[in-house]
């Protein structure tokens, strides 16, 4: 696509002047080589940032990009609450090792407000706390951590350590100890996701979902531990909300809890692929104890051992679609109901693997509503001796109702498998042996002798995956399919010329160190955190830091007026943030394009089998006609950017700052009336503001979402996210964004529903009425001028971009390409337009009228 290639050709271009000409500035040099930029901030003393004051000045600063730790900081104004951003620029922290110590009750290490991309570095942040969410950091934007601790946080909402309403990404991190009152006990991110590298999961518990992780996108987990976490909820360590999946490679998850369905993994409709992994030692109260997904299961050169499904189905894997499984090993895993091993309600398929040693009441190994298909696989026996727990243990391996055997299979004759090809090999006992010090886990590997060893001749060791391979689509891009099904779970060539094994794992693999995989164990490196030194010395404070000498007040009449001034011109200042708003606000037409009932409109792929259909999305308006919708587009100069909420309640009252007393009156007078007018002037076009419920469908990493054209359509199908309105039934939209309906006009003709501002009472001719009238005069400003003070510190913008090349199905039938709205967050860079937006209610966000009592505003 022309759009695309001009911007990789700018990059190239930008990176080329980098390396001839050299950085700009230190922004520049951040983004072309972090080393030396960090090295160059760390230099100039005045970028170090070693103080608490130093620390909550550069984080609040909407236009400041870096900040380089020097010391360890600890947090102790209580009363300023969480040190605030809101900014839609990017920031990148490096905290050089050192440690953010929250010591208030109940406040946040860091929170943004804003959208802006944040990049944090090598920090510890710990003992941060939160009645909304996140804990240590909050962000409406994309994070990205890397080389950092994030320990010991408690959010009474999502997010027990970090909360994002965008992508988290995690590189080397170790994020342990966290606790949420809801979803994600670590990290929790609504769209975008969450993706893990790396990286150390320990120990957070929920009460609620995903006692590691939750998101209402996507997870993906690589070469990573994630154990011990606990949630009373659904998905002991990883939660997948509305049609998330997830994705985990090269990684270990042990040891989680959870009292609802999936001790490991619960998906609620997304799809679940396991790749080089294992699952081992986790329990659900519910289904699945190890995984529980509600659409279809694809298990990979990995281990499922020593699960328990207390009280239900499924021991090992449960699956509401479809479940294959490949060079795998499910084993020792516990069921109270069906499938100790595995449950599916549709079709099973197993391709060289091994299944036994599992306990149920029915289908000790595997039970599956639709067929079973298996190749080359061991099926039992289950264990029936020395069994614990509620279950009566079942000699019989499967509970199936129809099964196709393509050749090869160990199975004992009493396993109500159903297979019944002439190569198969009947027998009681395979004679596998555990390799406790494997890596992987619950390794099962033939002894000598064992009937399983050369069943199979050369020439006939490789299986055939299912077409379409359900769940294949998260693998895209991480395994070769030709080259795992040549080899056995642990990398060694199955066909090597002579017989080969049956099983998930060839006899002599380990003993040969055959092992090719390079992600047999998690290769995580410790971030290098030093343990907390004494504090240094409080700095010496600054003019502007020091607290106001307390002046006496003046008594009187006089006193009285001086009082009402310092309050009238305080609401001065704040009556005047609406005009500065305004003149830096310009209107952008917007349209929906396309039927909602998808007679017509972008082509969009949901990778469901279901293929194209129509939808609609948001266009930029073109044409004479007047658009549906005026979005609002905030420039991003510093005078600009809306002020951050208060954390300790948004919109606080103005406080009350000698000449004549009866000129003094009349300029108070007057003053008054101009701060009226301007409050009038808001809330009429307040008025006419409308919401426009917006949320971001489609992946552009899965390849599914709005078909674009790269000009090679329609022999290469990409696909990319683009913005409707809300039409989900899932949950609350992403973001509110704020509009004005195209027939509406503030301060025009018409009006769209504001109602008259109150007037003023007029004084009377004595100096004391004068002033009883005009103390009355304030007090009637100062619910107005509260609202648009409450009205800046809640609004924030939502970067947004249009985009070409969308393939577009008019009513007629004919297709053409149209541009599309995206959203445009990702990356430290400043987006294409910065809307107006509100926060809604649901799902849990950034609050912006946090202990706030007084006037309400429309969130």
């Amino acid at each position: 696509m022309l759009w695309r290639l001009v911007g990789v050709l700018g990059i190239v271009l930008s990176c080329v002047a980098l390396v001839v000409l050299g950085p700009v500035d230190g922004t520049e040099a951040a983004r072309s080589e972090p080393g030396a930029a960090a090295r160059a901030a760390v230099a100039r003393s005045d970028a170090v940032v070693t103080t608490e004051p130093q620390l909550r000045r550069a984080w609040a600063d909407p236009t400041r990009t870096r900040i380089d730790l020097g010391a360890d900081i600890a947090l102790r104004d209580c009363v300023r609450g969480d040190p605030m951003r809101e900014s839609p620029y990017p920031m990148l922290l490096d905290g050089h090792g050192h440690t953010i110590r929250q010591t208030c009750f109940e406040k946040r290490v860091l929170r943004q407000d804003g959208t802006g991309w944040l990049d944090i570095r090598d920090v510890t942040l710990t003992r941060g706390g939160s009645d909304g969410p996140g804990a240590a950091l909050t962000s409406r934007g994309e994070i990205v951590l890397q080389d950092c601790v994030i320990k010991q946080n408690l959010a009474e909402e999502p997010g027990g350590g970090v909360f994002s309403m965008r992508r988290v990404t995690v590189h080397r991190c170790r994020i342990n100890g966290n606790l949420a009152n809801d979803d994600g006990g670590a990290v929790y991110a609504r769209r975008g996701g969450v993706q893990v590298y790396d990286s150390v999961l320990s120990t957070n518990l929920v009460d609620g979902s995903g006692g590691a992780i939750a998101t209402t996108g996507d997870i993906l987990l690589v070469r990573s531990w994630v154990d011990g976490n606990t949630t009373d909820g659904d998905g002991g360590a990883l939660y997948a909300d509305e049609d998330g999946d997830v994705t985990v490679v090269d990684s270990i998850i042990d040891g989680s809890d959870a009292d609802g369905p999936g001790g490991a993994i619960f998906t609620l409709d997304g799809d679940v692929a396991v790749y080089d992994s294992t699952l081992n030692g986790n329990r659900a109260d519910d289904r699945g104890g190890a995984i529980s997904g509600e659409a279809d299961v694809l298990v990979v050169n990995s281990t499922v051992g020593r699960n328990l499904a207390v009280a239900h189905a499924g021991g090992g894997i449960w699956a509401r679609g479809d479940l294959v499984l490949v060079n795998s090993t499910v084993s020792r895993n516990y069921a109270e109901g069906d499938g100790g091993g595995t449950l599916s309600a549709g079709r099973t398929t197993i391709i060289g693997s091994t299944l036994l040693g599992n306990i149920a009441s029915v289908g000790g190994d595997i039970g599956s509503a639709g067929r079973l298909d298996s190749f080359a696989s061991i099926i039992g026996p289950p264990t029936t001796e020395g069994v614990t727990g509620d279950t009566i243990p079942t000699s019989r391996s499967c509970r199936v109702y129809g099964a196709v055997s393509r050749g090869y299979n160990h199975f004992s004759a009493t396993s109500s498998c159903e297979l019944d090809h002439p190569t198969d090999v009947v027998g009681e006992d395979p004679q596998v042996e555990q390799v406790d010090a494997h890596p992987l886990g619950y390794v099962l590997v033939p002894r000598p002798g064992s009937p399983v060893i050369d069943r199979i001749p050369s020439g006939s060791c490789v299986g055939e995956l299912p077409d379409p391979l359900p769940a294949g689509q998260l693998l895209d891009g991480w395994v070769d399919w030709e080259q795992v099904l040549r080899r056995d779970a642990l990398g060694a060539v199955r066909d090597d010329g002579v017989a080969c094994d049956i099983g998930a794992v060839q006899s002599g693999a380990v003993q040969s160190g055959a092992v090719q995989s390079g992600a047999v164990t998690p290769s995580v490196r410790r971030p290098d955190v030093p343990p907390l030194g004494p504090e240094a010395p409080p700095a010496k404070a600054t003019a502007s830091e020091r607290p106001a000498v307390r002046l006496e007040r003046p008594r009187g009449t006089r006193g009285a007026l001086d009082r009402l001034g310092r309050r009238l011109r305080q609401l001065d200042r704040e009556s005047r943030r609406f005009e500065v708003l305004l003149g830096c606000t310009t209107r952008v037409g917007v349209d929906r394009a396309g039927d909602a009932r998808n007679r017509w409109g972008f082509l969009y792929d949901e990778r469901d089998g279901t293929g194209l259909h129509a939808r609609s999305a948001l266009v930029r308006h073109s044409g004479k006609q007047r658009p549906r919708w005026y979005v609002l587009r905030l420039s991003t100069a510093r005078r600009c950017l809306s002020a951050p909420a208060d954390p300790n309640g948004a919109g606080d009252d103005a406080r009350p700052g000698h000449r004549s007393l009866a000129a003094q009156v009349r300029r108070l007078q007057r003053l008054a009336k101009v701060v009226e007018a301007r409050t009038e002037r808001f809330d009429a076009w307040e008025s006419c503001l409308s919401w426009l419920p917006l949320t971001e469908s489609g992946d552009d990493e899965q390849d599914l979402g709005y078909l674009v054209d790269q000009g090679l359509w329609p022999f290469v199908r990409v696909h990319y996210p683009a913005v409707d309105l809300d039409h989900s039934e899932w949950d609350d939209p992403d973001y509110q964004v704020l509009a004005f309906r195209g027939r509406d006009h503030p301060f025009g003709p018409g009006e769209c529903g504001t109602d008259p501002g109150e007037d003023a009472d007029r004084p009377g001719r004595e100096l004391r009425q004068d002033i009883a009238s005009l103390r009355e005069d304030v007090e009637d400003l100062a619910e107005p001028v509260d609202e648009i003070a409450r009205f800046d510190e809640c609004l924030f913008t939502v970067g947004v971009t249009s985009a070409p090349g969308y393939v577009y199905r008019t009513r007629g039938g004919q297709e053409r390409r149209r541009s599309a709205l995206s959203f445009d967050m990702s990356g430290p860079q400043l987006p294409a337009m910065s809307l107006m937006a509100f926060p809604g209610e649901e799902p849990p966000q950034i609050e912006c009228n946090e202990d706030a009592g007084g006037v309400q505003t429309h969130e």
